[in-house]
């Protein structure tokens, strides 16, 4: 069991139980604290753009962003041009939330580089940005 795929998927195992662990002590849901850390540096971008920046289908993002509008974390305002299209808006309680999400995500990276260089960690975010783009690019050109 000493293969990437193994290493990876304990690792994200790892990361997923860490977030999901902050995200509920603060009253948010799986995928949400994602949505807010984009928005709070896309503000008013569409649904299908939170999709491209964490490669999720639109269907659960439908589902996340309809929950978060009721909830009250962000506004979804439709565009006049094209009522179909919708712009997200992160609301004052939206906001708040995501800036303690933050501050989680913060800890967390420092936890994962513990005892690892500035130079290593740049190495390893280079190889591992190179490793899913072979990846990404394998899928859309019908090789995997």
């Amino acid at each position: 069991m000493d293969s990437l795929h193994v290493r990876i998927a304990l690792t994200k195992g790892q990361f997923s139980k860490y977030i999901l662990r902050k995200a509920r002590e603060i009253g948010l849901l799986r995928g949400q604290p994602h949505i807010l850390e984009y928005l709070a540096t896309n503000d008013g971008c569409s649904q299908t753009e939170v999709c491209e920046a964490w490669d999720l289908d639109k269907s659960t993002v439908s589902g996340l962003i309809e929950r978060m509008e009721r909830d009250g974390l962000i506004r979804v305002e439709r565009e006049e041009d094209d009522r179909r299209k919708k712009k997200l808006f992160l609301t004052s309680k939206g906001t708040g939330l995501g800036e303690k999400m933050d501050v989680y995500m913060k800890q967390l990276d420092e936890l994962a580089f513990a005892g690892i260089s500035e130079e290593e960690q740049e190495q390893f975010m280079l190889v591992l940005s190179r490793i899913y783009q072979n990846l990404k690019g394998a899928e859309e050109n019908g090789k995997e």
